[in-house]
């Protein structure tokens, strides 16, 4: 069973909405009690050769509630060309049998567990599909519902606290009725929270259907000024949960260790030069700025994957840097 029902849970969110929708002003956000239904949560992704299931993904996964971590993100991924309009899941590296056991071995620690299928696009981003002929649109969602089915129905067998519908459909998210549709799905089939994950920017400040779900999902990769000031980003985030009215989650958020990574968190190769103090402070910034809002309700940073990382990789990964380092100290709440 899950640690809280679902009525419980959905109190806990309208507390949380009430809350956040009452506060007035700008500024510096009070300082709030983040407790265990706050995400402290990381992306977890399965990574060769060491992918989900293996001992030393367990290891890695062993090593995060020491963090302050209370929740990851498993992330199974569907392959699609670009060209096509089936999706083909799941993949070797995320099997559902491999997926069940790294959500036992996560529940064994205490950790929360947010499923959060993906869509990877061979050679493209899932934000570029979109399928001019009816037919063609037809058959995607199609595919994709089935999808939907699958993991709605893993989330279920797992004991998921948390299920996300999709992830950055930028242009296909646009169509309101199939989401609402899919959502409905999802609802049949797994009986806990449900979030969309949104790519920051246009697809994030205007979906449609977040009444539909229990979250508003960004992927938080806008970009910061030269400052690292985030009052823009707040402000953008806060108009959308105010006009939702519904908590906020980022089901991602990272930067690389480059100089220019604030310009383009979401960018492997940036620009500038190699600098784990510029990923560190990409962190702290976001943390600074947002992790205090009594809107949030969490956070899962891209990304921590099973086969590690190190103060050398030039990747998102934080195993071994000082990013890792400031994640952990906020999670602890320690100043």
């Amino acid at each position: 069973m899950r640690s809280i029902t679902r009525r419980d849970w959905l109190a806990g969110v309208a507390a949380s909405a009430s809350v956040a929708c009452q506060r007035e002003g700008r500024g510096e956000p009070q300082r709030v009690s983040r407790g265990d239904d706050f995400y402290k949560g990381v992306n977890f992704t399965a990574e060769r050769p060491h992918h989900y299931g293996t001992p030393q993904a367990a290891e890695r996964l062993t090593s995060l509630p020491d963090l302050g971590v209370n929740a990851v993100a498993l992330v199974p991924y569907a392959g699609q060309r670009r060209d096509s309009s089936e999706l083909r899941f799941p993949l070797r590296m995320e099997r559902d049998e491999a997926v069940a056991e790294t959500a036992r071995q996560a529940r064994e620690l205490g950790l929360k567990v947010l499923l959060k299928p993906q869509v990877w696009v061979r050679g493209g981003y899932p934000g570029d599909l979109e399928f001019p002929e009816p037919e063609a649109q037809d058959r995607w969602f199609n595919s994709y519902r089935r999808f939907v089915e699958h993991y709605s129905d893993l989330a279920t067998r797992i004991d998921a606290d948390l299920l996300s519908v999709g992830v950055e459909f930028a242009k296909l998210s646009r169509e309101e009725d199939r989401w609402r549709d899919l959502i409905a799905v999802a609802r049949d089939r797994f009986d806990g929270p449900l979030v969309y994950a949104a790519n920051f920017g246009e697809e994030f400040e205007n979906i449609a259907f977040w009444d539909a779900l229990d979250y508003v999902g960004l992927d938080q990769y806008y970009p910061l000024p030269e400052d690292l000031a985030t009052d823009e980003i707040v402000e953008t985030i806060e108009r959308v949960h105010r006009s939702a009215g519904k908590p906020v989650l980022l089901t991602e958020a990272g930067f690389v260790p480059r100089t220019r990574t604030h310009a383009q968190p979401w960018e492997t190769e940036p620009g500038g030069r190699f600098s784990l103090e510029a990923q560190a402070a990409g962190y702290e910034a976001v943390l600074r700025g947002l992790y205090d809002q009594p809107w949030l309700q969490g956070i899962f940073w891209w990304k921590l994957g099973t086969s590690g990382g190190g103060p050398e990789d030039d990747s998102h990964r934080i195993w071994g840097k000082p990013a890792l380092d400031v994640m952990a100290r906020w999670y602890r709440g320690q100043d």
